[in-house]
Parts: C-alpha cells; structure tokens; sequence
C-alpha cells in the first residue's frame, strides 16, 4: 500500500511511517518543515492518507486531507494508524498526563535487555534506540498512548500503565477535568481479556481512573505503584541516572511491568539504571565557561515543577536560570495561576511570549507578561518578559557565571537559545 503522512516530520509520524516502510509500504509525506503542503502532493496511487489531530481545517496541511478525500482516498488519523500497527501484538500502552515518553523508554528497554524483541513505539527520540522507534519481531509492542483528542481510545491494550491525570488539552476536553478521568476510564476498561491496569497510587486522579475503570470491568486487575508506599508495593532500590521522584516513580512502573512478565529485578536496573532520558527530557545539552546547560521540553506547569526539582537535587549548589516558551494560548491561559509555583525553586526566570499553533490555537487575552506579572507578584524583580533571543543571549552572557545553571524549557525551538548560547 502507498501511505501519504500529513506532518511526517512530527516524532510519532515518523516513527509510524518508518515501520510501514520496513512492512514493505510504499511511504510519502509532507510537512512545513520541509517544503510545505499543497494539493498537488496527492498523487493518482495514494491508498491512504495518514494525518495527525493537528491537522485541522485551519492549518495548511488540510489542502492535502480534503485533495484526498476529493479523490476518493481513505482518510486514517494517526491513532487509528498505530492501534492498525500493533493490532496483532500483545499491547503494553503507557498513558497519563506527564511521563508517558520516559516510561515508554524504560520499559521497552527493559524489554528489549531481557530478550523480549518488543516493537517499541515512544514519542520522542531515545539514544539507546537510535530513534523513536525499534523494529522489534516479539509478540510484545511497547507503545505511548495519548490522550490528546481521545486519540487512545483506538487502542485495546493488555497493560495499560497510567502515570497521572491532570487537567490538559482543553480544546479536546471541554468538560474539564471530570471528562479526562471518564475518557481515561473508558480507555482502561476497553482493555482485551485478562487486562492489567498499573497506576500511581500517589496520584488522586489515577486512582480515581482505576475505580472507575474497575467498575465498567471487573475483569481488569488493578495494580498500584508509588513511593513510599507499603511494603507489599514494589520499592526501587537501586539509583537512576536522571533524577527526581517523577523519574523514580517511572522506574516503579516500570518494575511493576517487569513483574507481570517474569523480568528478574537485576535485569531492569542493568536496562534503566544508566538511561539518561529522552531527547528534551532533561536534556544536557553542554556546558560553557561553568555554565551547564539543560534543556526539557515541559509545557505544563507540573512538569516545570518536576524538572526544576530533578535540577535542584542534581546540583545543590547551584543558581538556575529558567527561559520558558509558553505553548498555546488557550493552554496558557487555563493554567496562568499555576505558572508561579512552577518555578517558584529557580533564581531567575526569562520568559516569551507565548507561541501560537497555526490550526490547534487562537490568540486570547493573555500573554507571556502575565505569567512574568503573576511570578513577581511573590518575588519581586525574579521574573523578566524578553522576547528577543539575542537579548536573551545578551543577558545570558553578562550575568552567567560557573556558579550557575541554564535551563530552556517549553515549545521544541527554545532549544535553539541554548545552543546558540553554547556556540
């Protein structure tokens, strides 16, 4: 079959149309990053044409889904396409708000360790696996499972781990939070025969998931991970490369899987201990006169909080700087009061203006300035508005020293500050 992707340059559409290249697919795709879209990619052959739920009727890309839906040609979005791929392997799906790609990561490289030969699907790219994906023959897939736009719910699981549930993707989720924890429910209880759901117990919104999910099917086996926890829990007991609770509790998850397989504990420390995270996952991109620098691709401000809590316990000693790029402004808007918090532990925090997503967003009465007003509300002068990244680079340089810690953080071309500071 010839298969055209609509935004192939993203992680997981690569990653997909990669595996139905070496299924012996014929594969074309288009993106803005590399010559745009148009009608006139939709070529006479097409069998099916492969789009993500950012493609919307207001983005450009949607010349190209209604050229194919003109000629005829079937339409599948990308979750339908990878519930389509793993459709005959035995599914490990790692869901929930935050966490999903790092967990995704240490399972299937648990997996992979004890000779399991998974096919392994995360979303973002990972070292160890020299891309997003690895084209595993074994009966097991390791997949992440999104939740933005329900896009999970083509997906029928045997394990199903769920990290945490918190308000996300609002666009997707009018009802608010309360329409998360059902969608996620429905997500669990849909689950094949003999289902085993592995959540956080330290987390409210989980183990509500769970119940609920119990309760449309008492066939699932429910299992508990967390720190802290009894000693009928399963305890880490051996150090992780990449720090703070969240990459601990990932680790939990991790051995709970290992568990359910029959995976000795020794051969998931031999697979995780080392693992240095995913690309934009707490990321060290390198060091300049004394100044270390990371980079992270968290947008929410519990992830921000989790990534500047895994900095502090790294390196005690000393002072971070924090630029964010706020994504969405719908998204920025709903969680504004939570944005001082998020980077209440960090010394100096710069920040954007928010980015917009051309098909997936719209301008609001918000901004970046109100996140810097709100931070300095509680401390005065911490908080800077710049949206110029030679200024950025300006102030970077003249009041960095050894003593110091560059952290970028947000929408993926923050990145670009950092290196250009590290060149």
């Amino acid at each position: 079959m010839w298969y055209h992707f609509v935004g192939i340059g993203g992680v997981s559409m690569r990653a997909i149309a990669a595996i139905l290249e070496s299924r012996g697919g014929k594969v074309t795709g288009s993106d803005l990053k590399t010559g745009g879209h148009s009608a006139e990619n939709i070529k006479d052959g097409i069998d099916a044409l492969v789009y993500t739920s950012a493609v919307t009727e207001n983005s450009p890309g949607w010349v190209e889904v209604e050229e194919a839906r003109r000629r005829g040609i079937k339409l599948i979005k990308r979750g339908e396409m990878l519930a389509k791929i793993v459709g005959k392997n035995k599914v490990i799906a790692i869901s929930g708000t935050h966490g999903k790609t790092t967990t995704t990561a240490m399972i299937g490289l648990t997996l992979k360790n004890a000779g399991f030969d998974p096919l392994i699907i995360v979303g973002e790219e990972v070292p160890e696996l020299s891309g997003a994906v690895s084209f595993g023959k074994g009966k097991w897939a390791v997949i992440e499972a999104c939740e933005y736009d329900k896009n999970f719910l083509h997906l029928h699981a045997d394990i199903i781990v769920v990290t945490n549930v918190e308000e996300e993707h609002l666009d997707h989720y009018p009802g608010g939070l309360p329409e998360i924890i059902e969608t996620f429910a429905q997500f669990v209880s849909q689950m094949k025969s003999g289902g085993k759901l592995i959540y956080c117990v330290d987390d409210e919104n989980a183990s509500i998931v769970a119940e609920l999910a119990k309760e449309k099917n008492p066939q699932i086996e429910i299992i508990g991970y967390g720190m802290n926890q009894p000693k009928d829990f399963e305890q880490l007991d051996f150090p992780l490369a990449i720090p703070g609770d969240h990459n601990r509790r990932n680790a939990l998850a991790t051995l709970s899987v290992a568990k359910i397989l029959g995976i000795e504990k020794s051969s998931v420390e031999a697979a995780i201990s080392d693992f240095r995270g995913a690309k934009r996952r707490f990321e060290i991109k390198g060091e300049k006169n004394g100044v270390l620098v990371i980079d992270d691709y968290g947008h929410h401000p519990t992830e921000i909080v989790a990534l500047l809590a895994g900095v502090k316990e790294k390196y005690p000693e000393k002072k971070f700087t924090a630029i964010f790029w706020p994504h969405q402004f719908r998204r920025t808007k709903s969680l504004l009061p939570k944005f001082p918090a998020a980077f209440k532990i960090a010394d100096k925090v710069i920040i954007k203006e928010i980015f917009l997503v051309p098909g997936r967003d719209e301008k609001l009465e918000v901004s970046g300035r109100d996140i810097v007003n709100l931070i300095n509300q509680e401390t005065s002068g911490k908080a800077e508005f710049i949206d110029d990244d030679n200024k950025i680079l300006a102030y970077l340089r003249n009041n960095l020293s050894d003593k110091d810690v560059l952290v970028t953080v947000g929408i993926p071309p923050v990145y670009k500050i950092a290196e250009k500071f590290l060149k």
